[in-house]
């Protein structure tokens, strides 16, 4: 078959706009929309990265506060024997009523010891200087309830959950 010159240009022509058209819409399409897709998640990753960054530093801020505690407990020794001399301390060695020791969590860079300390006939003062004292033994206290007595509205019985790292 033999086509004429203005056929010939033409068909050329067309399909040549078709090729354009096939090689936009399979190659040059779906490259400049996954371009687009990853310019977008930049800026997202980028504050991902800064949130990492910050939780990491703080990550390693906790690891220091956990060695250090860790070493102060081997410092001061026993977690029973560190309680009963900051009793002493504070003058409530006839308020005590039980130091009982608890389980605590244990893994494998961390160990933590528990005690229940149950006070009887305390003031609110004597309360207060006797937790500011743990704390400042590097002991955390990690609950603290208590109850005014029937007897004598002004004294309280008192019940502490004392933590210690190691």
């Amino acid at each position: 078959m033999k086509l004429e010159s203005r056929d010939k240009k033409t068909l050329i022509i067309g399909g040549s706009v078709a090729a354009v058209i096939l090689i936009y819409a399979f190659g040059l399409s779906p490259f400049l929309a996954d371009l687009s897709r990853k310019r977008d998640l930049i800026p997202r990753k980028e504050r991902d990265l800064v949130e990492m960054k910050k939780l990491r530093d703080e990550y390693r801020d906790i690891q220091q506060e956990l060695q250090a505690a860790q070493e102060a407990a081997a410092k001061r020794g026993p977690l029973l024997t560190e309680i009963e001399n900051i009793t002493k301390r504070a003058n409530l060695n006839s308020k005590i009523v039980s130091l009982k020791p608890q389980t605590g969590s244990q893994t494998a860079g961390y160990k933590e010891s528990i005690v229940e300390i149950r006070l009887d006939n305390i003031t609110l003062y004597d309360i207060v200087n006797y937790v500011f004292l743990l704390e400042k033994a590097t002991l955390r206290v990690r609950k603290l309830s208590f109850k005014p007595r029937y007897d004598n509205p002004k004294l309280l019985n008192a019940t502490l959950l004392v933590s210690s790292a190691g």
